[in-house]
């Protein structure tokens, strides 16, 4: 469960930042490897809060740096 949870948050960022899910790991960044902006990104958590049924706070939002840093988050 928690590899496909992993592949679906993959593949929805892909399509919500429009690049090829296969360049997305973990361990990317999203800023410098995602070529995502702090707007974007914000937005991109709130969305992502929601497809994932879990508010994210604004404390948590602030630490998330990575696509692991967002799946932790939405894991428990």
């Amino acid at each position: 469960e928690v590899k496909e949870m992993m592949e679906e948050l993959i593949k929805w960022l892909s399509e919500k930042l429009d690049i090829d899910a296969s360049t997305i790991k973990a361990e990317s960044h999203l800023i410098d490897d995602l070529d995502s902006d702090d707007w974007t990104n914000l937005e991109r958590i709130i969305e992502v809060g929601e497809k994932f049924n879990r508010e994210i706070t604004d404390e948590e939002a602030d630490d998330i740096e990575t696509v692991q840093d967002i799946f932790d988050i939405i894991s428990n």
